[in-house]
Formats: C-alpha cells, structure tokens, sequence
C-alpha cells in the first residue's frame, strides 16, 4: 500500500517539480526511478514515429505507462488539450458579427509495441468545440471538430547499419503524420484542433546523426469529418523526394519535388495536378549552450518553391518565398531578434487562363499568426513583413513577440480562407479597387513548459485592419460580404493547458 501511494504522490508531485538526467537514484529498480528516467535519461527508445516529425511533439514522461509498471518494448501515452478563445469583430462572409467564443478540446492516445528495429503505433484523436452559436466561425474545412478517429496506425522498420553501410534506413506504412522539410507544404499542424494525416508509405535514408537524409513517400491525404470516420482516396495522391544534407556548422541546404493530384470533386474544373519544386537554406538559431562560448549568434532560413501544373481547365504557374535573418543576444533571457518575408502569389487576373495562386497544400501556417478562431492570413495571395522578438526568462518560458504588416499579393484576387462555410465565398474585389493593403498586427504569446507533461500558454493579438476592408464593394449577398463591423479592429485572445501522461 505504502509503494502504491508514493507511485501516486510522484505521479501528482511531478508537475510541480524539475527532474535532472543526472540524479541519482537509489533504488534502480523503482518505478519512481521509470518515471525520471523515461525522458530525462539516455535510456529513452526512440519511438516508432520519432523520425517522422518533430519529437517535442511527442516526447514526453510516459508517466502512467511508468505507473502501471509496463514493459520498454510498450508505448502508451495520453495528452488533453483545453482552450479558450475569443475573437471580435468577425471578417468571414456568412459569419454573425457578434464577438466568437469558443471552447476547443483535443484528446489523443497513444499505444503501440516497439523495439530497436520494428514497431507498431496506433494514435487515436478527439476533438470537440463548445460554447460556440449559430454563425460562429469553427476554423474552416473541418479544423475544430473530429470525434473519435484514427490519427495514426502504422507499423515501421528500422535499421542503423543498412546492407553493412553504416547508413541508417526506415521504411513506414499505414496511416502517419508527417513533418518534411520546413513543414511549410507538408506538416504535422499543432495548432489547430484537428490534425493532418495521411495513409500510404514513407522511406528515409541517411547518416545516423544526420548529417544528410533523403526522404520519399507516396500517401493519400487523409479527408477529416467531424462526426464520421476519416478516410483517403487514391483519387487524392500526393508523393516527393526530399534531401537535405548538412554541408557545415553554418550551411544546412534541402532540395526538394512534390507532386499533388486531386480528382475527388466530380468536377473536372476543380481538379489539381500540381509540381512543386523548392529549396532551402537554413542555419538554426543557436542554444543556449551555445550562447555562453560567444556573444551571440546568427541564424537564417531562406525558401523558395515554384508551383506548376494545371488547376481545372487552367494552367498553374505560382511561386513561394520566405526569407528569415535571426540573432540570438548572449544577454539575459537570451533575446532573439527575428526579421521575416514572405511572399506567395496571387492571380492578377482571375478572368484569365492562367493560375498564379500558390495552392499551400497540406502546410501548417503558425509562422504566420495563430490559427483556429483567428488565422485571417494564409500561404496564398499574401505578402508580410515583420519582426518578432523571443525571449526565454527560464528554460522552461518563452515569450514571443511579433509585428507583421499584410498585403494581398494580388489585389484583384481573392483573400483565402475567408468564408465560413462551404456555401460562402471569400472576399474578393475583381476591380481592384479596395487595394491591397489588409493591415497590421501585434501578436504576444507566453508558454510555459513544466517537465514535459503539462503546458501552460496564453497569447493576444490586436489586428490594425487596413483600408481594403473599408473599400470592399457590398453586394447584399451576406455569403459574399463583410459581416456588420468587419472592417473594425479585431482583437484575439486565447489560454489553453496541455496535460501529457
């Protein structure tokens, strides 16, 4: 009884403590020794879907997996995210002008069996709005809600000494997530109450640190539905190569092809077949440990991608551009001071038989603003250029501050992801007349990280809307038109916790 108890006084006390690699712990046979050592320790096992994407995003205390004193070769995990947003003075044609408030909860589960070489992982998702009415806005294509569906199940194959090579290899099928690259066409959205997924296969070859990889995959994205099983469809089918390789301390370069097919829509006018072409050049902003050998440090991100193909019975040729310049200050807090452009194309002329528009495909956009509630602005027919300053007090705060000012790329073409539902349009001046100018944004976000297994965060943003929005034609058509008071200022605030088991 006594051993039952503390297992669950540690389970309850660390949330509010910090845990070091390099404790020592008395008796190692303990499962309060599992639960320090299951991150924080070099015993961690990778996880059969850690190379995919971003690990943080999955690497946390498996504290009840440690609690129900369960074998290494188990993986079981769970996280619940709640929070809550408001946003005034709506701009989606179709939405009521009172303030949106909303309640968004995302719940996941994670098992599977795994070793060094082979595994099986199963993800299961849970995501659910309330506090929502009548006109509100949900986020759009199905972002808010999906009730109890399959996130991912997948089994992976893994070697580090490929054909006696000394090259590592993983080879991945089934239902999976994906961060490639930058992640700016295909990713693994955070964000957002409802994740991207896709089912097909996944290979990846390379050093063991890295150094350079080549990654391929052929999958079909996943379709979400809020209340019914999500599914893919091989009429749907998006494939690509991407190498990256490291070529020094301050050179990191990717090249890349992606192909997109989507013949879904019974409509042949609404078909995509789209090459996206691209390379990057990056150096990641330094760590602190880094900082104290020197004064500061430089980091950068340049991007390009080229877009060709046909969009229904026109034919695409649209260009993606990002360029970053980062300094992280050996001060303090570590201040880092972030300049950033981008630049996605537009169609100058809609009428016309060509398609300029950048399609972003299966992006996440947090570079950009935060999503859900909010998110006006989009990897399509935008232009923005800002700065934005991030700071860490402690290792486990971060506070991000940023200023962008936003153009629409083309002024005749429409701004994206501005309807509310499927039978809205976005806005659109096809004279030109309201120009280009959407306006400029103040954005604050505080996070705290405490141990991994609980997050804490909370961010505002005040959008100084531009004069496009006081100059927009009215129809009359409520589907087609700025809600009543869009054209004022729109304020946006969040909080949510995040709890990780």
């Amino acid at each position: 009884m006594k051993k039952k108890w503390l297992i669950y006084t540690n389970l309850i006390g660390s949330f509010c403590t910090f845990a070091h690699a390099d404790e020592t712990v008395t008796n190692e046979n303990t499962t309060l020794e599992r639960v320090e050592k299951v991150f924080y320790s070099k015993d961690w096992q990778e996880l059969p879907d850690e190379h995919l994407i971003n690990p943080t995003r999955i690497k946390w205390n498996r504290l009840a997996k440690a609690a129900l004193d369960l074998p290494e070769w188990v993986e079981l995990g769970f996280s619940q995210r709640t929070r809550f947003e408001t946003s005034s003075h709506p701009w989606h044609t179709g939405q009521s002008s009172s303030t949106n408030v909303q309640l968004p909860l995302l719940s996941r589960i994670r098992a599977g069996a795994y070793n060094e070489n082979f595994g099986l992982i199963f993800e299961g998702q849970d995501g659910r709005t309330h506090l929502n009415e009548a006109g509100d806005f949900t986020g759009g294509a199905n972002s808010m809600i999906n009730q109890f569906d399959v996130l991912q199940l997948m089994a992976s194959a893994r070697t580090k000494n490929l054909l006696g090579t000394g090259l590592r290899g993983d080879f991945d099928l089934g239902r999976m997530t994906l961060d490639i690259g930058s992640t700016r066409l295909v990713g693994r959205n955070n964000y957002e109450n409802i994740t991207f997924s896709y089912e097909g296969v996944h290979a990846d070859l390379g050093t063991n640190d890295k150094d350079w990889r080549i990654r391929t995959f052929l999958v079909s994205p996943v379709a979400r539905y809020p209340t019914q099983a999500d599914e893919s469809s091989w009429d749907r089918l998006y494939w690509g190569i991407h190498g990256e390789n490291k070529f020094t301390n301050w050179l990191t370069a990717d090249a890349y092809y992606f192909g997109f097919q989507d013949e879904t829509n019974p409509d042949p006018k609404k078909h995509r077949d789209i090459s996206n072409f691209g390379s990057r050049a990056y150096l990641l902003p330094a760590k602190t440990a880094e900082l104290k050998k020197a004064f500061g440090a430089f980091d950068y991100d340049f991007e390009t991608t080229i877009q060709t193909g046909e969009t229904g019975v026109k034919d695409l040729l649209a260009y993606y551009g990002h360029a970053e310049i980062g300094y992280t200050f050996n001060l303090p807090c570590f201040p880092r001071l972030m300049a950033e452009y981008d630049y996605s194309s537009g169609t100058q002329n809609p009428d016309g038989n060509m398609n300029h528009t950048f399609d972003r495909l299966y992006g996440p956009r947090t570079n950009m603003s935060v999503t859900s509630l909010f998110g006006p602005t989009f990897q399509t027919n935008m232009e923005f250029a800002g700065l934005r300053l991030i700071t860490k007090p402690t290792d486990d705060v971060t506070l991000n501050l940023k200023h962008h000012v936003w153009y629409l790329a083309e002024g005749k073409d429409a701004m994206v992801n501005t309807a509310n539902t499927a039978a809205d349009k976005n806005l659109q001046d096809k004279t030109g007349s309201a120009g280009r100018f959407l306006g400029h944004d103040v954005e604050f976000v505080a996070s705290w990280t405490l141990k991994a297994n609980v997050r804490l965060e909370a961010g505002y943003e005040h959008w100084f809307k531009g004069d496009y929005f006081e100059r927009l034609p009215k129809t009359g058509n409520a589907n087609s038109d700025l809600p009543d008071g869009g054209e004022k200022d729109t304020d946006f605030f969040y909080v949510s916790s995040e709890l990780r088991f």
